[in-house]
């Protein structure tokens, strides 16, 4: 059994690996469409927060890091998709310059 049980681990952490790569090479460009980059950032909250169950019964830490980040994400995501709706609010999106 605990074949079994180590060979679904590490085929979970190679999907894993792999959501990961995915999603790191379709990652856009600083040209792409505030739209596109809002969807590619929503794409980035649901594999952190799929990663958080998957940490969850086994190192609660890394857990909350993982929904930390999809938490972030998601915020960031919100705010680009409210960015491409109002045109005209895009100064909001400036980061302030660091002295």
């Amino acid at each position: 059994m605990r074949g079994d049980q180590l060979q679904a681990e590490r085929s979970e952490r190679n999907s894993i690996t792999a959501q990961l790569g995915a999603l790191l090479r379709s990652r856009p460009g600083s040209q792409t469409p505030l739209r596109e980059r809002a969807a590619w950032i929503e794409r980035k909250a649901e594999l952190f927060g799929r990663l958080a169950e998957h940490y969850g019964p086994i190192d609660p830490q890394e857990a909350a890091e993982c929904r930390y980040m999809a938490t972030v994400a998601a915020e960031q995501a919100a705010r680009l998709r409210s960015v491409s709706r109002h045109p005209a609010s895009r100064a909001r999106l400036r980061t302030p310059e660091v002295a």
